[in-house]
């Protein structure tokens, strides 16, 4: 035991022990700590094209309730401030008319405020900064999915929660990415402070990047009103359908390659690169503990008495 009180040996036995403790440190502690910093650092703005059509179309900007109006979406979505595990998130909303000068329609623009765990990246329902109560994921999605598992999403435009079912994956660019899908449909509510009685359906098609839970692009969302009352024909209110515009299908893949890199650093290759020197300073060791046995051998030894 004496050659494991050598300076050497202890200071190789420290090494060891340190980075033997540090690899689950690291898995529970300091990785999450540093992707839930990365949460707060949300501030992004991503474009959507699509359409608007319906009754409301007429009644705010005096468009024939069959005619659509080809617009533009555009959301700024960044972290505003932190509280505790809570990061508070704004999104601002504002829709143009592409089709003519780019006109506002401010009537559909939005400002909203999220309350979510930087943690666990679901909403918050108690919390009192956010501008309603919400449930789920959204605006970010759960991290590390599994290939078939779904999971439950705010649809915002219904006040209510859905579930976004898994439905395949598909390599873009290089980089595999998750298609979800979910839809629900609510009946007899008010839309707009305006109308009763109406059906409001909403879906979504979103394409994640597993790993890291990033929304990389939305392949579509619609929200459809139609008013419905009993013996009275259906009245379209509204029908708005969007998708990501390819440039911001062209960030979001560069994004989610940078999450999915991010989150494999933090996640095998700097706790592998911590196990490697785990394992040479173990080697090292071992050739310590032979080196010093080997001396203390060899000065053990009695010297040989010379002849008279």
């Amino acid at each position: 035991m004496s050659v494991l009180k050598n300076k050497s040996s202890i200071a190789l036995i420290t090494g060891i022990i340190v980075l033997l403790l540090l690899i689950p440190i690291w898995y529970i502690t300091l990785a999450p700590s540093i992707m839930a910093s990365e949460i707060e650092k949300i501030d992004s703005t991503t474009s959507y094209e699509g359409n608007i059509k319906g009754e409301i179309c007429r009644l705010l900007y005096g468009v024939e309730k069959k005619e659509e109006i080809q617009i533009t979406v555009t959301v700024h979505l960044y972290a505003e401030a932190v509280e505790g595990d809570n990061v508070i998130v704004k999104m601002n909303t504002k829709m143009v008319n592409r089709t003519d000068t780019e006109e506002a329609l401010s009537d559909f623009d939005q400002d909203l405020t999220y309350v979510f765990n930087k943690f666990t990246r679901e909403n918050d329902p108690n919390a009192t900064a956010a501008d309603k109560p919400r449930e789920g994921y959204d605006p970010v999605y759960p991290s590390h999915l599994k290939k078939g598992e779904n999971f439950t999403t705010w649809f915002d435009p219904l006040n209510t929660t859905g579930t976004l079912e898994f439905k395949g994956s598909i390599l873009e660019e290089g980089i595999t990415l998750y298609r979800y899908s979910g839809s629900k449909t609510l009946t007899n509510t008010v839309f707009m402070n305006m109308f009763t009685d109406c059906t409001v359906s909403f879906a979504r098609t979103v394409l994640v990047e597993p790993l890291s839970g990033l929304p990389v692009y939305y392949e579509n969302e619609t929200l459809c009103v139609k008013l419905e009352r009993v013996g009275l024909p259906s009245r379209l209110l509204l029908y708005l359908t969007y998708e990501s515009t390819d440039e911001s299908k062209t960030q979001g893949i560069a994004d989610a390659k940078a999450a999915y890199d991010g989150v494999q650093l933090l996640e095998l290759y700097l706790p592998t690169i911590l196990g490697v020197i785990a394992t040479i300073l173990l080697i090292g060791l071992a050739f310590n503990i032979r080196r010093l046995k080997r001396k203390m051998a060899s000065s053990a030894k009695p010297a040989k008495s010379s002849s008279t």
